[in-house]
């Protein structure tokens, strides 16, 4: 006997989500150790099934959408934790504190004088540790153009440095 396909145009985000979001909340939680991460990863999982349903591949089964959307939620919860093992970060409290103890805020202050455009990729590169091709994805820029305001970025920091010795 076949079982009748389950994802019916009337199948919403928010029936998905009232079905299944507490047990996808629990799987992320304990994965993510931590309940903002687990959240954007109930988010992102939610997110790929409407990319799913607007592509209009059907579930065999309500086990088939169960375990489909388990498997996401692993995923992004890998996906999230391999990133931040690849990309340790320095919060601002740590970076502030940093600073306080080293009493020389005359870098921070300088690189918060720049325009935005290079402030942004010398924060993203140095103090997050992301790569050119990774910013350039976020900022929705060419990697040349990254590089650019890396280069001019460190050009007008160091001037700025210059002029306040």
């Amino acid at each position: 006997m076949l079982e009748k396909r389950t994802d019916s145009p009337d199948q919403s985000v928010e029936e998905v989500f009232r079905e299944y979001g507490n047990m996808l909340y629990r799987i992320a939680f304990v994965m993510m150790k931590n309940a903002f991460d687990a959240e954007d990863v109930v988010q992102d999982t939610l997110i790929k099934y409407m990319e799913r349903r607007e592509s209009r591949k059907p579930f065999e089964t309500e086990e088939h959408r169960k375990a489909w959307l388990i498997r996401v939620d692993i995923n992004l919860c890998k996906n999230r934790l391999r990133f931040y093992k690849n990309h340790p970060k320095i919060g601002m409290e740590e970076l502030s504190r940093y600073y306080e103890e080293k009493e020389d805020t005359k870098l921070m202050d300088s690189l918060l004088l720049l325009p935005s455009k290079y402030r942004e990729v010398l924060l993203l590169h140095y103090v997050e540790g992301y790569q050119g091709k990774e910013i350039a994805g976020m900022l929705k820029l060419s990697e040349s153009a990254v590089r650019k305001r890396l280069e001019r970025g460190r050009g007008k920091l160091r001037a700025l440095l210059q002029e306040t010795e």
